[in-house]
């Protein structure tokens, strides 16, 4: 079995939930490589990144919640690239998972006694148990800034991210990774030409 530890980073490079999303499939030696590969793995993303789900078992049968979880990752990889090009994207798929999002708030406090309400998700469906990622897709949908949602400007790569820089302009998914590759090839390029 690969060990991807140094590979699960790129769960954070879009600055964004839906981005993130979109981006569990990626680029691994040369591979379009899709991270989510089992129920488990996509029970697993969620909890790195903090989406609230319900706990415990699934109600469904096994390989379900990966299908769901695949589809709706390309209903928000179709939307985010009409959105980018300034094409109408297509809303009822999305508008299916967010039809069935039951939800409840809970309030916590911490150790400190501050209080925190967060949403806790139903699960008896699959687009249900995904709601609260279909809802960061509508989210970036409807209000984000489309002139800093990018697609990563490295060769053959294929992630997005939000620019949230300060200076927003950012061009590759890492530095480490696409970054550092493109000024490598420039330096080779430019030593080539003396």
């Amino acid at each position: 079995m690969k060990d991807t530890t140094n590979e699960n980073h790129l769960d954070f490079v879009g600055d964004d939930l839906a981005i993130n999303f979109i981006n569990t499939r990626r680029m691994v030696e040369g591979q379009l490589t899709d991270t989510l590969q089992s129920d488990s793995d996509v029970k697993a993303w969620l909890r790195r990144l903090e989406v609230p789900v319900a706990k415990g078992s699934l109600p469904f049968g096994d390989g379900v919640l990966l299908k769901g979880a695949r589809g709706l990752r390309e209903i928000a990889l179709a939307a985010v690239q009409d959105r980018k090009s300034g094409k109408k994207p297509s809303l009822g798929a999305l508008n299916r998972f967010l039809a069935d999002a039951p939800s409840h708030a809970v309030l916590t406090t911490d150790t400190a006694n501050n209080i925190r309400m967060t949403r806790v998700y139903g699960k008896q469906t699959v687009e249900a148990f995904l709601t609260p990622v279909a809802e960061a897709v509508a989210d970036v949908l409807a209000d984000g800034d489309f002139n800093l949602v990018r697609h990563c400007e490295g060769n053959a790569c294929v992630l997005w991210f939000y620019d949230r820089t300060k200076g927003h302009r950012r061009r590759w998914c890492t530095s480490a990774g696409c970054g550092n590759r493109a000024k490598v090839a420039a330096f080779r390029a430019r030593a080539r030409q003396t």
